[in-house]
């Protein structure tokens, strides 16, 4: 595994996503794949990803953007940095950005994770008023 074929399983990934096609998301999935979605959903086996895809699909769902803002790989580890929109039919678009950390096994990735962010981001000298966590 190296850095560029890395990328390249990652984008083939997001690439599925945003054309809502279940093959072109599984292919780079390993058939024991671990995914776990920002907002805490877990998803493992191809079986079980394939449901998933299935379901955001039957549920008018779409990817509006994914657009990966850095990356970085390490052995057989890659973190990237990403800007997410989704709609649906019953649902406006709503933006999300984040980090993934893909583990990969023999040039599949076994396991998938995001990361998001929360709240909207925000210049903090513009903003005194500052939150409690």
């Amino acid at each position: 595994m190296n850095s560029k074929v890395a990328r390249k399983r990652i984008q083939t990934y997001v690439d599925g996503w945003k054309a809502n096609n279940i093959d072109l998301i599984c292919e780079p999935l390993a058939g024991n794949c671990l995914i776990i979605e920002s907002h805490g959903p877990k998803y493992h086996g191809l079986t079980n990803v394939k449901e998933w895809v299935q379901s955001w699909i039957k549920g008018t769902y779409k990817v509006d953007k994914w657009n990966i803002t850095s990356f970085y790989f390490t052995r057989n580890t890659a973190i990237f940095e990403w800007e997410f929109a989704f709609s649906s039919s019953k649902s406006p678009s709503r933006e999300i950005d984040g980090i993934s950390v893909v583990i990969f096994d023999t040039n599949k990735i076994s396991s998938l994770r995001e990361y998001r962010t929360t709240k909207p981001l925000y210049n903090w000298r513009k903003n005194k008023k500052l939150s409690t966590y």
